[in-house]
């Protein structure tokens, strides 16, 4: 049998600072993970029934000249011992592009730029998009994200509806190709419901004792009495990124960005990746095995 492939990572790029915050969140992601980045800049096709005005001549190669530009800029950013390749795409949008070439390039993650963090959520209409048809994870990267504290601590937010086991797959997965520590998280926002806390903390540790066979984790209940302040109550490490699941609205294989995790979103100073709803068809493996358990 062949060996597999390198893991990797589609990065969608342009000229702006969300995109460079996209570049580094991919980066320290490849480092963490040991994978590869794709930096995909996607160029819209042009529309035949767009009236354009005033009329302007054929400006693609203008267009792809400074797409080719941008792309070596961002190469640029990514230290020397991560392997970086650029892709100029042309597709009818952004998002579907990004997809398209995830799926191409065999691509377990897309990461972007959310310009978010600062308790004012402004995503964009193709990360927007993604957020609610990508097949595959979706790594956000914060406002003004620096990338210069390496990841250290996977945060995987865990709830207790049907659905959750997705996120502690995909957690054990994680922490089973890298060194990060794991922590099991729920946001509680109802800070005085005694009787509350102690069922999430009781379904937390339900949910830790799988991991724990083959990897160290904790578990935090994060309470308050609002979810704004729920998720400033978690000492969130600086080498930390959050893993939140789709909402029960997403198609099977696909992400969804809930109102809940919209929320986070809006007030999460580390980044976010957004795991999409497994197929409604499968059965929920509740026998969570990594990839040293994998391997043996």
């Amino acid at each position: 049998m062949s060996a597999p492939g390198p893991v990797r990572y589609v990065v969608g790029c342009a000229g702006d600072k969300r995109s460079r915050d996209a570049v580094r969140l991919g980066a320290a992601m490849a480092r963490a993970f040991g994978a590869e980045l794709d930096l995909v800049l996607v160029l819209r096709r042009d529309d035949p029934f767009q009236q354009v005005y005033p009329p302007v001549g054929d400006i693609s190669p203008v267009l792809r000249t400074q797409g080719r530009r941008w792309l070596e800029e961002a190469a640029a950013l990514v230290p020397g011992d991560v392997v970086v390749r650029t892709h100029l795409r042309e597709a009818d949008s952004v998002a579907g592009g990004l997809v398209e070439a995830a799926e191409e390039l065999g691509a377990r993650l897309i990461v972007v730029g959310s310009n978010s963090g600062t308790g004012r959520l402004s995503l964009g209409p193709a990360v927007d998009a993604l957020l609610h048809s990508s097949p595959v994870p979706v790594a956000l990267a914060p406002r003004r994200y620096r990338g210069e504290t390496p990841l250290t601590r996977l945060y995987a937010a865990v709830g207790t509806r049907p659905g959750a086991h997705q996120v502690l797959d995909e957690a054990a997965r994680a922490v089973g190709r890298s060194d990060l520590e794991l922590v099991l998280l729920s946001f509680l926002p109802r800070e005085d419901d005694d009787a509350a806390r102690r069922a999430v903390q009781h379904h937390l540790e339900e949910a830790a004792a799988a991991v724990r066979r083959t990897n160290p984790v904790t578990v935090e209940v994060a309470a308050g009495p609002s979810l704004k302040k729920a998720v400033r109550a978690v000492d969130w490490a600086p080498g930390g990124i959050l893993l939140i699941g789709s909402s029960r609205l997403a198609r099977g294989r696909q992400i969804f960005l809930g109102g809940t995790a919209a929320r986070v979103l809006a007030h999460l100073p580390v980044p976010m990746v957004v795991v999409p709803r497994p197929d409604p068809e499968t059965v929920p493996d509740t026998t969570i095995r990594t990839e040293k358990e994998a391997a043996s």
